[in-house]
């Protein structure tokens, strides 16, 4: 499953200097709207804890972001993609601590829609900004 969502692009990797971060598309994770995690996300999840229980983490923090509410949708749009944005993050961590994931420190982390990484003008970049980061900060 890690390795079909990592073929598909619904999982990418981004290395810096002093961390590593992965980014899940929502479609992986989560039906529309909603921050229950999906069966197929559970088994993605549980395969990448596997592999961050073989590293020694200092920091591990985890970031739910969402897409903007266009102008029509109604100034509330904004309160409840925070509120998606952080729900999402935190089922994220619940789900690998669950699974035994250890770190020093776990920080969650939510953006709504302020942190976007493609243009909210049409349903691809919508899309791509509807993520979950977790950024992993190797232990000293």
């Amino acid at each position: 499953m890690l390795r079909t969502a990592l073929r598909d692009g619904d999982i990418r990797m981004q290395r810096a200097s002093d961390h590593l971060t992965v980014v899940i598309a929502e479609r992986l994770l989560f039906d529309a709207g909603s921050y229950e995690i999906k069966p197929g996300g559970i088994e993605v999840l549980k395969q990448m804890g596997d592999l961050f229980k073989t590293a020694s983490f200092k920091e591990i923090r985890v970031a739910g972001h969402a897409d903007k509410a266009s102008a029509s949708d109604g100034s509330n749009q904004y309160f409840e993609r925070l509120a998606l944005s952080k729900a999402r993050a935190t089922q994220t961590v619940r789900m690998l601590k669950g699974d035994g994931v250890h770190s020093q420190s776990f920080i969650i982390e939510w953006y709504g829609d302020v942190r976007p990484i493609a243009s909210n003008e049409t349903e691809d970049g919508r899309q791509m900004n509807r993520r979950v980061e977790i950024v992993l900060y190797a232990g000293i």
